[in-house]
């Protein structure tokens, strides 16, 4: 029997192939090794600018339950600049802006143990191998940001890796506690550049 969501298991597994059948004549990022401080100058120039984000699927945690919910649809305008020394993401219905730098943490990985928490299309791991680039050999910005909204407060924090001049890979995090209750919400997001 069929559980409700295999019928997304198709479309987005002929999404995943389609991309990896492109990446095989593709050319390798030309961020590919680009992730020192020494590199900041360069990584700073491929951010910068406006760029289109399409929300992808994702999940929410609210305790122990697990909500998954499709991408959006919705595509919306985030602008990256550098500041004085910070470089800084906006986004018009954010009321911070998101302070950019250079990741430290380790690989960024998908957890796929928990059957009920489903998986990205494409994992950082999945856009490193299309790319011809390990993901810790391209380019990578974590971004923290906060917002309160009736009161509760939500954290930010979005991790994006440089692809090559015109695409970003994201991956968008949200935690808050809400009337006691954790939530911890996740989802994809693929940017282009605009211009």
């Amino acid at each position: 029997m069929k559980g409700p969501h295999m019928k997304h298991l198709f479309p987005l597994t002929c999404i995943a192939g389609l991309a990896f059948a492109g990446s095989a004549s593709a050319d390798p990022s030309p961020f590919c090794g680009n992730t020192g401080a020494s590199d900041w100058a360069g990584v700073v120039e491929a951010f910068t600018g406006d760029w289109l984000i399409e929300h992808q699927s994702g999940y929410a945690l609210m305790g122990p339950m697990v909500l998954p919910f499709p991408g959006d649809g919705e595509v919306e305008t985030l602008s990256i600049a550098l500041r004085g020394d910070r470089l800084e993401a906006t986004h018009p219905q954010a009321q911070a802006p998101l302070v950019l730098r250079l990741a430290d943490e380790p690989r960024w990985v998908v957890d796929k143990s928990d059957p009920y928490v489903p998986a990205p299309v494409l994992s950082p791991d999945d856009v490193g191998l299309m790319m011809g680039c390990d993901q810790m050999e391209l380019p990578r910005l974590v971004g923290t940001s906060v917002a309160v909204v009736d009161g509760v407060q939500m954290n930010f924090t979005y991790r994006m890796m440089a692809i090559d001049w015109s695409n970003l890979f994201g991956i968008m995090e949200m935690t808050a506690t809400v009337a006691g209750t954790p939530i911890l919400a996740r989802r994809t997001v693929w940017m282009r550049g605009i211009g």
